[in-house]
């Protein structure tokens, strides 16, 4: 064939000059007209090309050496006598795409990405020395850190690696079959896996590698390095790196304009702190387990003593300090870990910049910065793209949340996460229907045995009021993972809800034999003793949870217990204890330096002040609200001023005024959507009530029966809920409704038949029941006035 500089003379070379497979360039050349020419013209016959055509339709389609994912639309119109139809067509796709709502489109399928995709598999221990197991997995994971600098590579993340290859129980394997490395790819998304082998002659170190297309189960390329010591891994694995980039027909022009900063630069140039630093993912940093997680506190400790400019080293130790609820350390660790960006990746700099920043409302606006230009540079990064559509959530944007994650999964189709998240978005919007969509879409096509996936969906149908098919999912996911104790206390609260409170009880005691210091279970039990108005026990199990939070030396959720034992002493009349335990967590926050702790302790502060009549504290305090409302980010916020200024206008007897509050506040909640941030009861109650005083019966009633209609959202204000079957019974009296107010005191009563002696709402309740049933049965042979 030719020898023209100017001429590419197969199909390798042109997929190589354009940096794409040849699969893409087939691609191309049919959809896109690449310039392709045949020595016969015939389409069997061989190809070669011209560099400067290639050139020009390069700058014909893009104007850039980057081509498109999809053909553009109106290339593909062949005839002007088409265009006119097809533009009124198109013009009523984009009307229609205008009009709707992103929740309203159908789950869209994966995109196709033209990058390949590379899974680095724990390399094989051939020195037959054990002692240098640990370079199996620091030589993959400091390739995968190495490679994923690439803009032009997808590789598996390390932590993604790690959980597919516990899955398939792979964790102490070295040689690997056909079968297991297709699953390994399937489960990860990749196109192909490296799998990798290292020997020793002497201080003569040789590693090993081979590339394969795992479709066609070929191997393109096989690579050997070798090295003195193991100081030279640092300096084998980048030049493996370059080698596996032309690998994948990357022009020599295209890798030399590529991100790859030598792996040492990025992460440490000491073997001993590499060991550390791999070891310490296998002892916690990738589970959730509290012992792991302190021996992987140990050993990145010791990664950083031998090398204190090691900044992913902070990074994860930052990570492990998250696990143990420690958010002090974790920010400590990720601020350091800033101090040296010049000692990682851009990659990894966005990721550590993002994950600082989320850490307050006060630079949300800059995690949103970093995230974006971290998916502008790698478009398919797992931690951008979970973790900007929750910053866009948290300031209120739930359509943008939710558009982000669409896309996020059409890039990761596989990430379970990112569905349980755009769940997530959904709840808080209400449309319980379409999150159920979403994640039955992924059983179907993705994988019918994700836990998480079966919680979110066993959520869903709670949230819907299908107790029985929500039993159903956490059962399987119960069945999945057996010793997961968060899936046994959901169990336990679709109990609660569906009034089962002895299997709720149950439910959440079989946690507590898993794990005695889990505090999130003694909250659950809490709310299920305020809800049969057993408020000295509930306090009982707060304080057990606000001891174990303590000793566990977790300073998130701290505060969520003070302000719920302040909740309970409210109720029962201990209000000098409810106003330290508030001040308390207002301090806590304001040391912690989080607006959003302080809202949630001012807003139960003022609930006090109103109780103690102490009106000027409470319109300070809801000055204050007001002030830290106006500063947010997300004008949600301004829900607690709205309904503690209603409150107030309550306590002035200026119904209108409250009532106009009330219903700010109203407008700027969110649906029902988690066990831990609904508190719809205790934000309706005060209309309901207000209302009932003013004589308006009737929207006094369907206040209170927004609140017996609530799941989560009565979760922790179990007393309200009891309490509104009592006001409905009196509410049906007066209108002389006999039979549904017998019902409704019934319900009353037996929710409270164990409740705290001399509880007012009880006595009152029987004695009301006693009348209306003597006079409802003698409406049985006489007329009267009752009704119902």
């Amino acid at each position: 064939m030719m020898q023209d500089k100017h001429v590419l003379d197969s199909w390798k070379e042109i997929a190589g000059y354009l940096s794409r497979t040849i699969k893409t360039c087939h691609r191309w050349e049919n959809d896109l007209d690449l310039p392709i020419r045949r020595l016969d013209g015939s389409p069997k016959a061989r190809v070669f090309a011209y560099k400067e055509e290639l050139d020009s339709w390069l700058e014909e389609k893009l104007n850039e050496r980057e081509l498109p994912r999809k053909r553009p639309f109106f290339s593909t119109i062949k005839s002007k006598k088409l265009f006119i139809p097809l533009l009124v067509v198109f013009a009523a796709v984009v009307f229609v795409l205008f009009i709707w709502s992103p929740w309203s489109q159908k789950i869209s399928f994966p995109i196709s990405s033209d990058k390949p995709s590379l899974a680095v598999m724990y390399f094989k221990n051939s020195t037959g020395d054990p002692s240098l197991d640990i370079w199996r997995n620091a030589l993959a994971e400091s390739l995968i850190t190495d490679l994923s600098q690439s803009k032009y590579i997808n590789v598996l993340s390390a932590d993604r690696l790690f959980s597919i290859m516990r899955k398939f129980d792979l964790l102490e394997t070295q040689n690997y079959g056909t079968e297991e490395l297709k699953k390994i790819a399937s489960e990860g998304q990749t196109s192909h896996i490296l799998l990798g082998n290292f020997t020793r002659a002497g201080d003569i170190f040789r590693i090993e590698t081979t590339l394969q297309d795992i479709n066609s189960g070929e191997a393109i390329n096989s690579e050997r390095v070798e090295g003195t010591g193991e100081e030279s891994f640092f300096t084998m694995v980048d030049e493996l790196t370059r080698r596996i980039k032309s690998s994948f027909y990357l022009s020599p022009e295209l890798i030399a304009s590529d991100i790859d900063r030598d792996i040492g630069e990025i992460t440490t140039s000491s073997p001993e702190a590499l060991k550390y630093y791999t070891e310490s993912a296998f002892k916690g940093v990738y589970d959730y387990d509290k012992e792991d997680s302190r021996r992987s506190i140990s050993l990145l400790e010791k990664a950083i003593a031998v090398d204190p400019d090691f900044a992913m080293a902070y990074r994860r130790l930052g990570v492990a300090y998250w696990r143990l609820g420690n958010s002090d350390k974790r920010r400590e660790c990720l601020q350091r870990a800033m101090e040296l960006s010049d000692r990682v990746s851009d990659r990894e700099l966005y990721i550590i910049q993002g994950s600082f920043y989320t850490g307050s409302e006060k630079t949300w606006d800059k995690a949103i910065d970093v995230y974006n230009k971290l998916l502008d540079l790698y478009p398919d990064d797992p931690n951008g793209n979970y973790n900007l559509p929750i910053i866009y959530s948290q300031i209120g944007k739930i359509d943008k949340a939710i558009e982000i994650s669409e896309k996020a999964r059409q890039y990761n189709p596989k990430n379970s996460a990112l569905y349980s998240n755009e769940a997530m978005s959904y709840f808080s919007l209400g449309l319980y229907d379409k999150a159920e969509e979403i994640l039955k879409y992924y059983e179907k096509n993705i994988s019918e045995n994700d836990g998480r996936i079966k919680k979110f969906l066993a959520w869903s149908f709670l949230f819907q009021k299908k107790y029985d098919l929500a039993l159903a999912e956490i059962d399987r996911s119960i069945s999945l993972s057996p010793s997961n104790q968060r899936f046994i206390a959901v169990k336990g609260d679709i109990y609660l809800f569906k009034g089962d409170f002895i299997n709720a009880e149950r439910e959440y005691n079989k946690s507590l034999e898993k794990n005695a210091d889990d505090r999130i279970v003694r909250v659950r039990l809490g709310a299920l003793y305020l809800l049969k108005g057993k408020f000295e026990d509930s306090n009982v199990q707060i304080k057990k949870g606000l001891e174990l939070q303590n000793k566990l030396g977790r300073d998130f959720g701290a505060q969520d217990f003070n302000l719920q034992l302040a909740y309970g002493y409210l109720r029962t009349g201990n209000k000098k204890k409810a106003l330290e335990l508030c001040n308390e967590a207002l301090s806590y926050a304001i040391d912690k330096e989080n607006p959003g702790w302080q809202r949630w302790a001012l807003y139960f502060k003022g609930l006090t002040f109103i109780d103690l009549k102490s009106m000027d504290e409470t319109q300070r305090t809801a000055d204050e609200l007001k002030r830290s409302g106006e500063e947010s980010p997300n004008e949600i916020t301004m829900q607690w001023y709205y309904h503690l200024m209603g409150l107030i206008e309550l306590e002035k007897k200026s119904i209108s005024k409250a009532e106009e509050y009330f219903k700010k506040a109203f407008l700027l909640m969110r649906s029902e959507r988690s066990w831990s941030h609904d508190l719809h009861a205790l934000f309706i109650e005060p209309l309901a009530l207000a209302y009932y005083k003013s004589g308006d019966l009737e929207k006094s009633r369907e206040e209170y029966e927004k609140i017996i209609s609530l799941t989560y959202g009565r979760f922790h204000y179990g007393d309200i809920y009891a309490k509104s079957f009592y006001m409905l019974g009196k509410i049906c009296e007066e209108k002389g409704w006999a039979g549904k107010a017998i019902e409704h005191y019934e319900k009353f009563l037996d929710l409270w038949k164990d409740a705290d002696p001399g509880l007012i709402e009880v006595d009152d309740a029987k004695k009301r029941l006693a009348v209306i049933s003597d006079n409802h049965t003698a409406c049985s042979t006489s007329s009267c006035w009752l009704k119902g």
